[in-house]
This record gives structure tokens, sequence and C-alpha cells, in this order.
């Protein structure tokens, strides 16, 4: 069996982001996520927890291309010292889970995960679950809602659906890879699904975030934008459709925590999805955050707004 690795002893690249977020939400040695595996169809799928055992509800939150779970611990710790258990997993090949085969890594495989973990947790003590989807995350956390069918709430930082043309011409770097190299993709499955390819050269990764020291730290990170991705991932995730379109979507309450200054996903591609929604809903626009939001006004208004939607989830 190989080895597992560990983000509190073995992997340790993270301690190096800690310093870009204000120091009540910085991870330290005595107040990290405790670490557990998945055991799940030939996978070990590794979770970051940070317990709250008096927590009316749990949050699984959910990672975007080129991040991982540990990566959102600082945001996970905001909530845990808001009351709140916070559940992360990481999406093979992202981060320190472990799978047997290449080939089986596809964009349904993560919201099968996804669902299998939201029926571990409420099995393991019956709390109302809430998905948080950062980044493409949002949009994969809305795929999990409708299938899963399970959760309470919906909260995400974009909408990013890639059934749309013009939604998978903003995440390519540029038109003919979301145009040319998506027909290719879809023209040749079978000899190119099983092939690997840097997160970086299939989308933006250099607008992740607004602080040029802290992208750089990501894009180099080996278990973040650093990996490389089979391109049957990213075949079907630029393939997939929702399987309840937005203006039927009747799952849970959602919120849209967007950043204001998002170069990467811009508002008006959420805008679009969000609008149709029917639930009840509300948006926020974090002022002066980008993608990945780590300015101070930003922060605080994501945690204001995090928190009161969690407490009006269960009314």
């Amino acid at each position: 069996m190989k080895e597992l690795l560990t983000y509190n002893q073995s992997v340790r690249y993270w301690e190096q982001y800690q310093k870009f977020f204000p120091e009540e939400m910085r991870i330290t040695p005595g107040n990290g996520p405790t670490e557990e595996w998945m055991e799940w169809r030939s996978m070990r799928i590794h979770v970051d927890r940070m317990p709250a055992p008096n927590a009316p509800l749990k949050v699984i939150f959910i990672h975007g291309a080129g991040g991982n779970g540990r990566l959102l611990a600082p945001y996970a710790r905001l909530l845990q010292t808001g009351g709140y258990e916070v559940v992360a997993p990481d999406l093979p090949p992202y981060g320190l889970s472990h799978i047997d085969s290449v080939k089986r890594v596809d964009y349904r495989l993560w919201i099968d995960i996804l669902v299998e973990l939201i029926d571990r947790e409420l099995e393991r003590d019956g709390k109302p679950i809430v998905l948080l989807g950062s980044s493409i995350g949002g949009m994969l956390a809305y795929h999990t809602a409708v299938q899963s069918k399970r959760v309470s709430g919906l909260i995400v930082t974009t909408f990013v659906d890639t059934s749309q043309p013009d939604v998978r011409d903003q995440l390519a770097p540029n038109k003919l890879i979301s145009r040319a190299g998506k027909r290719v993709m879809d023209t040749f499955p079978s000899l190119l699904d099983s092939l690997k390819i840097p997160v970086t050269q299939v989308s933006r990764m250099n607008l992740i975030t607004n602080d040029a020291e802290m992208t750089e730290l990501i894009i180099k990170d080996v278990h973040a934008a650093g990996t490389k991705v089979p391109i049957r991932l990213l075949r079907t995730f630029l393939n997939m459709e929702p399987a309840l379109k937005p203006e039927e979507f009747d799952v849970c309450p959602v919120l849209l925590v967007h950043p204001e200054l998002d170069p990467m996903t811009p508002f008006r591609l959420s805008q679009s999805f969000f609008d149709k929604l029917n639930v009840r809903k509300e948006c926020v626009i974090l002022k002066g955050a980008g993608h990945f939001p780590i300015e101070p006004q930003g922060l605080e208004q994501m945690k204001s707004a995090v928190l009161s939607f969690l407490r009006t989830v269960l009314l």
C-alpha cells in the first residue's frame, strides 16, 4: 500500500500561504484541521476536518481547479470559530488523495465522491449538510446538490456553467484551446483521455489571486495548480450540463458570495445562472476581492454573509 502523506507532518507547503491571511484565519500547529481518509472504490480520499462538536450543522467545503482542501483551511477556520464544523476533501488528482488509475478520474467521479461523502457525514451524526464551493467548486457543489438531494444549503463563490461556450472561452487561456481544443478532445477520447496536462496550460491560473506572490505559490504547488490532470477530467468538465436547469432547482436555499475584482470568472458569468434560480437566494459582492479572496474587506463581507446564511438555513 502506498504510504499516506499528511499535511500536518510530511507535506508542509501550505504553511507558506498563511501570511496572506488575517491573523485570526491563519492555520497554526495548535488550530489546524485533523486528517482522515475516506476509503471508497479503491480510492483513498483525503479529508481535512475542522471539528465543532456542538455545531448545529456541517459544511462540506469544495475546492476548485488548482486547489485542494488544505488551501481552504483559513476559510474553514473562520467558520469553525463561528461555531460550524467544516469538512474539506481533496478531489483526485489534487491534494493527497490517491486513486488506482488516472483513467478513472472524470468530473462525474468528483460528483460521486462528494455524494458519498455527504451520505457518510449524515450517517456519522445526522447533522444537516451545507455545501460551500470555491471557484469551479461552486458549480460542482450545484451538480452535487442536484444528485444528492440531501443538502440543506448551497454557498458558492461562482457559478461556472461550462455548458455555455462563453464560459468555456473565459476559463481557457484563449479561444483556440476552448474551441478547437475541445473539439479534438471530444473527437479522440480513446486516444487522449488518459494523457495528463498541466493545469496551467488549460486555464488562466495566473488570475487565481490578485496577489502576484500568492499566485506564484499556488502555481508551483505540486498538490494544487502545479499538478497535471488527465484530459478525461477536462473533457468531462467542459461537457457537463446541469441535470436540473437553474429555474428548476428546488433542493435548498442559495448564497452567492462573488468577488468584485475577479478577472478569472467575472460576475457576469455567475449572474446569468444565479438570476434564473427560483429558490430563496441572496447575492453578496465581495468588495475589492479577487477570485481567491484574501483582501480584508472582502473577507469580512464573506464571513458576515456566510455566517448569516448558515444561521437561517435551518429556519
